[in-house]
Protein backbone atom coordinates (compact mmCIF):
# COMPACT_ATOMS: atom_id res chain seq x y z
CA UNK A 1 0.00 0.00 0.00
CA UNK A 2 3.03 2.20 0.77
CA UNK A 3 4.25 1.76 -2.84
CA UNK A 4 1.32 2.72 -4.69
CA UNK A 5 1.00 5.79 -2.15
CA UNK A 6 4.79 6.71 -3.35
CA UNK A 7 3.78 5.75 -6.85
CA UNK A 8 1.00 7.98 -7.37
CA UNK A 9 3.18 11.07 -5.45
CA UNK A 10 5.85 10.79 -7.43
CA UNK A 11 3.32 10.50 -10.83
CA UNK A 12 1.42 13.69 -9.38
CA UNK A 13 4.98 15.76 -9.44
CA UNK A 14 6.24 13.95 -12.62
CA UNK A 15 3.19 16.07 -13.85
CA UNK A 16 3.36 18.92 -12.30
CA UNK A 17 6.80 19.65 -13.52
CA UNK A 18 6.50 18.72 -17.05
CA UNK A 19 3.36 21.30 -17.08
CA UNK A 20 5.37 24.29 -15.56
CA UNK A 21 7.84 23.10 -18.12
CA UNK A 22 5.33 23.54 -20.64
CA UNK A 23 3.91 26.37 -19.67
CA UNK A 24 6.65 28.31 -19.08
CA UNK A 25 8.74 27.63 -23.26
CA UNK A 26 4.93 28.80 -24.68
CA UNK A 27 5.19 31.37 -26.71
CA UNK A 28 3.50 34.89 -25.26
CA UNK A 29 2.19 36.98 -27.81
CA UNK A 30 3.25 40.02 -26.10
CA UNK A 31 6.70 39.06 -24.81
CA UNK A 32 8.13 37.15 -27.47
CA UNK A 33 6.13 37.48 -31.04
CA UNK A 34 6.03 41.12 -30.77
CA UNK A 35 9.02 43.73 -29.99
CA UNK A 36 8.50 46.41 -27.06
CA UNK A 37 5.71 48.89 -27.52
CA UNK A 38 6.60 51.78 -28.58
CA UNK A 39 5.27 55.63 -27.90
CA UNK A 40 4.49 56.04 -31.32
CA UNK A 41 2.74 52.54 -31.24
CA UNK A 42 -1.14 51.88 -31.27
CA UNK A 43 -1.98 48.29 -29.72
CA UNK A 44 -5.63 46.19 -29.23
CA UNK A 45 -6.73 42.86 -28.58
CA UNK A 46 -8.36 41.98 -31.95
CA UNK A 47 -9.46 38.92 -34.14
CA UNK A 48 -9.14 38.07 -37.87
CA UNK A 49 -12.36 37.73 -39.01
CA UNK A 50 -11.96 36.19 -41.97
CA UNK A 51 -9.78 33.29 -43.45
CA UNK A 52 -7.78 30.33 -42.98
CA UNK A 53 -5.97 32.44 -39.91
CA UNK A 54 -9.24 33.33 -38.57
CA UNK A 55 -8.32 34.05 -34.45
CA UNK A 56 -7.57 36.40 -31.72
CA UNK A 57 -4.34 37.78 -31.10
CA UNK A 58 -2.84 41.41 -30.84
CA UNK A 59 -3.02 44.00 -33.11
CA UNK A 60 -0.68 46.62 -33.32
CA UNK A 61 -0.11 49.38 -35.81
CA UNK A 62 3.47 51.32 -35.78
CA UNK A 63 4.81 53.77 -38.23
CA UNK A 64 6.22 51.38 -40.51
CA UNK A 65 3.50 48.06 -39.90
CA UNK A 66 0.06 46.51 -38.78
CA UNK A 67 0.88 43.60 -37.38
CA UNK A 68 -1.45 40.97 -36.03
CA UNK A 69 0.54 38.16 -33.73
CA UNK A 70 -2.11 35.47 -32.95
CA UNK A 71 -2.60 33.70 -29.87
CA UNK A 72 -0.85 30.38 -31.25
CA UNK A 73 2.29 32.43 -32.62
CA UNK A 74 1.72 32.70 -35.89
CA UNK A 75 2.37 36.82 -37.18
CA UNK A 76 0.86 38.53 -39.68
CA UNK A 77 2.83 41.55 -41.10
CA UNK A 78 1.87 44.09 -43.53
CA UNK A 79 4.14 47.03 -44.49
CA UNK A 80 2.44 50.51 -44.10
CA UNK A 81 3.21 50.88 -48.19
CA UNK A 82 1.64 47.72 -49.28
CA UNK A 83 -1.91 49.15 -47.70
CA UNK A 84 -3.69 50.12 -50.62
CA UNK A 85 -6.99 50.91 -48.81
CA UNK A 86 -8.67 50.67 -45.44
CA UNK A 87 -12.17 50.45 -44.69
CA UNK A 88 -14.97 49.37 -42.45
CA UNK A 89 -17.62 46.82 -43.39
CA UNK A 90 -20.13 44.01 -42.39
CA UNK A 91 -19.62 41.75 -45.75
CA UNK A 92 -17.39 39.04 -45.67
CA UNK A 93 -16.45 36.95 -48.54
CA UNK A 94 -18.57 33.83 -47.04
CA UNK A 95 -20.83 35.67 -44.96
CA UNK A 96 -22.03 39.08 -42.91
CA UNK A 97 -20.61 40.16 -39.62
CA UNK A 98 -22.45 40.69 -36.55
CA UNK A 99 -20.46 43.95 -35.79
CA UNK A 100 -18.74 45.83 -38.45
CA UNK A 101 -14.94 44.94 -38.84
CA UNK A 102 -11.64 46.76 -40.63
CA UNK A 103 -11.01 45.72 -43.69
CA UNK A 104 -7.57 46.47 -44.90
CA UNK A 105 -6.80 45.92 -48.55
CA UNK A 106 -3.22 45.06 -50.06
CA UNK A 107 -2.04 43.86 -53.50
CA UNK A 108 -2.25 40.46 -52.54
CA UNK A 109 -5.55 40.59 -50.82
CA UNK A 110 -7.84 41.86 -48.33
CA UNK A 111 -7.37 41.24 -44.51
CA UNK A 112 -9.96 42.04 -42.26
CA UNK A 113 -9.76 42.34 -38.49
CA UNK A 114 -12.31 42.57 -36.21
CA UNK A 115 -11.22 45.75 -33.20
CA UNK A 116 -13.96 47.35 -30.61
CA UNK A 117 -13.54 50.62 -32.93
CA UNK A 118 -12.64 50.00 -36.76
CA UNK A 119 -13.62 53.64 -37.79
CA UNK A 120 -10.65 54.69 -35.29
CA UNK A 121 -8.37 51.94 -36.89
CA UNK A 122 -9.69 53.11 -40.51
CA UNK A 123 -8.81 56.68 -40.28
CA UNK A 124 -4.94 55.73 -38.64
CA UNK A 125 -4.42 53.77 -41.67
CA UNK A 126 -5.15 56.16 -44.39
Amino acid sequence: MTRLVLALVLAAIAVYVIMRISRAQSPSVTSSSLPALDAADLQESAAIAYGPDRGYGVLRLTPSQLVFAANSGRVLTIERLDITGATVTKSLPDHESAQPVLAVSTRDGMHYFSVNDPVAWELRLL
